[in-house]
This record gives C-alpha cells, sequence and structure tokens, in this order.
C-alpha cells in the first residue's frame, strides 16, 4: 500500500518537474530570438583608440527604445578589465528624442565637470557615442547633445552618414 502511495506521489512531482522544465525551455527559446547583438566601443587607457566589445541586448519595440538602452550601456561601461568608461560613473541620461533620422541625446551636466575622469574629453565622448549609435542604428543620420539642457557646439556631435 505504501509502495502505490509513493510512486503516486513520484510520478505527480516528476510531471510537475517535466513541465516545469519544458516552460522555462520555451520562455528561453523565445527570449533568446529578442536579443540582437550590438557593439559597444569603449577606450584603451591611454584614449588614443576605441576598441568594441560585443553584447547582445534586448528588443524592445520602438527604435527609440532600443537606442536608450544602447546608450544606458554605454554609461554603465565595459565588461572587459583590458578596456576603460566611456562615461564619468555619474553621467545619466536625461532625455533622448528620435526625431526622422535625427537623434536627440541629452545627459546630465556633471559630464563636463567630470569629463577629465575618464580617458576621453568631453569631445572625444561626444564623438564617440554619435558614432557608436550610428554604427548600431544605420537609420539614425545625425546625433545631437546637449548637456544640462544646452546644445553643445556643432563641431563635435554632428555625424553624418554618407
Amino acid at each position: 500500500m505504501n509502495v502505490k502511495r509513493f510512486s503516486g506521489k513520484f510520478f505527480i512531482l516528476l510531471s510537475i518537474f517535466i513541465v516545469f522544465f519544458l516552460v522555462t525551455l520555451i520562455f528561453i527559446t523565445f527570449d533568446a530570438d529578442r536579443r540582437l547583438e550590438r557593439v559597444l566601443f569603449f577606450p584603451d587607457e591611454d584614449g588614443q583608440q576605441l576598441l568594441g566589445e560585443l553584447r547582445r541586448l534586448p528588443v524592445r519595440d520602438e527604435l527609440a527604445g532600443n537606442i536608450e538602452l544602447f546608450i544606458d550601456e554605454l554609461i554603465l561601461g565595459p565588461g572587459e578589465i583590458d578596456l576603460y568608461r566611456l562615461f564619468p560613473e555619474e553621467v545619466k541620461l536625461e532625455s533622448l528624442l528620435l526625431d526622422g533620422n535625427t537623434l536627440y541625446l541629452g545627459f546630465t551636466e556633471n559630464l563636463v565637470t567630470m569629463a577629465e575622469t575618464v580617458p576621453l574629453g568631453l569631445n572625444g565622448i561626444i564623438t564617440a557615442v554619435a558614432d557608436a549609435v550610428v554604427f548600431n542604428f544605420p537609420e539614425v543620420k545625425e546625433v545631437k547633445t546637449a548637456i544640462g539642457g544646452e546644445p553643445v557646439a556643432e563641431s563635435v556631435s554632428d555625424v553624418e552618414k554618407k
């Protein structure tokens, strides 16, 4: 009698485990399809060159959402130990607007005061971000940047794709 009761509980637990496993497998399979590889560029120690780091980022429904996630990953910094941060740690993305093929980015004003804490200067950071966005999102032809609500000089932020 105890053997039948034990084997019945065993099969119930085994069935629950198999169902849980299959559901998990389905979620993992569909989630893997909703990620795209993006190349994030970070400076080397002396800021002389930018090196690419490949990341699989989740796909969002809108292009602006994908770009925002991409910028957030740039702000987060590199995963590889031999690369350095592009942005100072306290800098945040305040605003992002995609108008046609022009992207408007707004960063916190501490980007200006803390730019010397990273290998690239302020102009280098702004140019690197614009180049990385245009490289990863061909739909974007021009990137305009503001810091603390003030537009940055066009000589460092306009990137035209030819």
